[in-house]
């Protein structure tokens, strides 16, 4: 947690380079000639936050067509064959290329077990769970559709030998610079490693402050981030250009990174 804690920390500047060099050689994705002949990457997307339709949306605006899906799902849908699930029954014999958990809610034991196991068996999974969640929502609380407040993927990160904690001033803001993207962050959580079996634990590179992890598990590879406020388009920055902002092309480097 070294350089995150401490009072009245306004803005933090977290430099990943030393455990993201890969990164540095992908790009964000694109919408070329070349990309639109290959076959796009497929992902399962678990989550409880209200990208997929909005906040707010009835079942009769889904129906009608005039949900409004947030700014990071219109650019996903754009750009990957995503789909929103919410049970991962039928994974191992899937063609999906990337898992993605983003704040996801309480998931089945039977669910955890397979994405574990589908990873350790060459899957790539993508993981955004977040200790303080401070994302807007119009959900009364106890509300079901309510985005989950605090990651509830402890069962599984322990299993892989880490441990999600609430740094000392969970109310400060942050900017983590990653090769190629910088994003702002609320309420940023730290990993800390746990011990456990060596068969079990995953291979793990922590970043600078431990604020994200590069795990290689059996024949798969997950990249998890312990963030998921970023995503809320109210935090991003002006993109120049026709640039996709950061936060997209974060996870786009990151999807890069795991499609090597």
């Amino acid at each position: 947690m070294s350089g995150i804690t401490g009072p009245r920390i306004a803005v933090l500047l977290v430099v990943l380079a030393a455990i993201m060099g890969l990164l540095l050689q992908c790009s964000p994705t694109s919408t070329s000639t070349s990309e639109q002949e290959t076959p796009r990457v497929k992902i399962q997307l678990m989550t409880s936050l209200p990208i997929v339709w909005g906040d707010g949306a009835s079942m009769e605006n889904i129906i009608a067509g005039k949900a409004s899906p947030a700014p990071i799902y219109v650019h996903w849908k754009k750009h990957y064959d995503i789909a929103a699930v919410d049970s991962f029954a039928g994974l191992e014999t899937s063609d999906t290329d990337i898992v993605m958990l983003v704040q996801p809610p309480a998931m089945d034991p039977a669910d955890l077990a397979a994405v574990d196991a589908w990873v350790r068996a060459g899957g790539n999974a993508i993981i955004l769970t977040d200790p303080m969640l401070l994302w807007p929502t119009d959900y009364p609380l106890g509300d079901k559709r309510r985005p989950l407040a605090s990651g509830l993927l402890s069962p599984l990160l322990r299993h892989w030998g880490l441990e999600l904690q609430i740094t000392d001033d969970t109310a400060s803001s942050a900017e983590l610079q990653f090769p190629g993207a910088r994003i702002t962050a609320v309420g940023i959580g730290t990993f800390k490693p746990v011990a456990m079996h060596d068969e079990d634990k995953a291979d793990c590179a922590l970043s600078t402050g431990n604020v994200m992890a590069r795990c290689a598990l059996g024949d798969g590879h997950a990249i998890i981030l312990a963030d998921a406020d970023f995503l809320n388009d109210a935090l991003w920055s002006e993109p120049a250009g026709n640039a996709a902002p950061d936060a997209p092309r974060l996870v786009d480097i990151f999807i890069a990174d795991l499609q090597k």
